[in-house]
């Protein structure tokens, strides 16, 4: 196996039966992973790799899943607010770390104990607003990170480190704005003004680079999105370049224009795309729930586009809308090969049984193609030449 697709079903391959012997160390649930193996390995058998490695991803998925519900279920309902935020927060850095590929180091973030932290912080929250708590914990977390890193560059920083102390008091009290404004006198000890503008940018570029390959797996819906894509794509290439020879200010122009023209992709395209691809969504389960196909991770990832969309977060809906047309196209096609597969038996059957009498070699004829044209994913013409060695062989 040495084309690419090959090799990526290989290492994808591997890395799954990795996160099932994780998953039986932990005592989780293997079965619906392990079908979802199986039926990957049926899928390459039948040399449909694109369909394969799908199926694999889906089983990558479902074990991450489970150990991230294994993860929450131990959080007792008493348990304080804090932990349960940083579990989420480790969830989300996990779930980010596993599109990036680091797939143990995502395990190794859940699987750590959830009662250590960067920065110790402990207090009672009470009657604190979590998301406000959350936002700024966040942000002193990054600031520490970052006074660490420069302190391990020989930096002087006595003063950031006096500040930071500021600002774990003033998470622990509750006064999260004066947390906030303790961690931009931070970033200022910390950095030069030419620093934290370079890192905007940098943050910038990479951000949007990565929404867009989010929102475009493949090319663009309509001319609209596609004009939009462009704008973008040229002022991310113009900030880079002003980025490279120094001129910051430009630079941040445009990465902020950049921004400002994926608000109006959210707004003007995506916002009225999703209605669309919802409906067309739920039919799509709908039909392979008809043929029973499990589709209870299609119908969770559905329930997340529809929340999603009416929080306003259209970017993040589209880009879970994608996910799941990709997961409901790989499983009709999956569908589709099965059906053929079955009917083609049937027939190896009753041809068996017309051996030597009339009619046999012209049957055998449309097997055999309908048997190459199913390994080469043209079902439809697979499907014809079925129902013509059906025809002869009820004769």
């Amino acid at each position: 196996m040495h084309d690419p697709e090959s090799q990526q079903i290989k290492k994808a391959l591997e890395e799954a039966l990795w996160q099932v012997e994780e998953a039986k160390g932990l005592g989780l649930s293997i079965t619906k992973a392990m079908n979802f193996i199986n039926l990957s390995k049926e899928a390459q058998g039948y040399g449909n790799k694109r369909l394969a490695i799908g199926l694999i991803n889906k089983a990558k998925d479902q074990l991450f899943s489970e150990i991230i519900e294994n993860a929450r279920s131990g959080l007792s309902d008493d348990k304080d607010v804090v932990t349960k935020m940083r579990l989420e927060r480790a969830v989300r850095e996990a779930r980010e770390m596993m599109v990036k590929g680091n797939l143990r180091g995502a395990y190794e973030l859940i699987l750590k104990d959830n009662d250590k932290e960067v920065i110790d912080i402990k207090e009672d929250t009470g009657d604190q607003l979590p998301f406000l708590y959350s936002q700024a914990l966040d942000a002193l977390q990054k600031v520490w990170l970052k006074m660490k890193k420069e302190e391990e560059h020989g930096k002087d920083m006595t003063r950031a480190k006096v500040l930071v102390r500021d600002a774990k008091t003033s998470l622990a009290q509750g006064h999260y704005e004066a947390v906030m404004d303790l961690c931009n006198e931070v970033l200022e000890a910390i950095q030069s003004p030419h620093d934290r503008l370079r890192e905007e940018v940098e943050d910038t570029i990479d951000d949007i680079t990565r929404t867009l390959k989010g929102l475009f797996p493949e090319e663009p819906r309509s001319p609209k999105e596609r004009l939009f894509k462009k704008q973008i794509e040229e002022l991310l290439l113009l900030a880079q370049k002003n980025l490279g020879s120094g001129s910051l200010v430009e630079g941040i122009n445009y990465s902020r224009r950049a921004r400002e023209v994926l608000g109006k992709l959210e707004q003007e395209t995506i916002k009225g795309d999703i209605p669309k691809t919802i409906i067309g969504l739920r039919a799509t389960i709908d039909d392979l729930k008809k043929s029973d196909v499990d589709v209870s991770y299609e119908e969770y990832l559905l329930k997340q586009v529809e929340e999603t969309f009416w929080k306003g977060e259209y970017i993040k809906a589209r880009k879970i809308a994608n996910k799941l047309q990709s997961i409901t196209s790989n499983a009709k096609v999956h569908l589709r090969v099965n059906q053929i597969t079955t009917s083609l038996n049937e027939l190896k059957l009753k041809l068996k049984d017309r051996a030597g009498k009339e009619g046999y070699l012209e049957a055998r004829e449309y097997l055999e193609k309908a048997k190459m044209l199913l390994e080469k994913s043209a079902f439809d013409m697979a499907q014809s030449f079925l129902e013509k060695a059906r025809v002869v062989l009820e004769a």
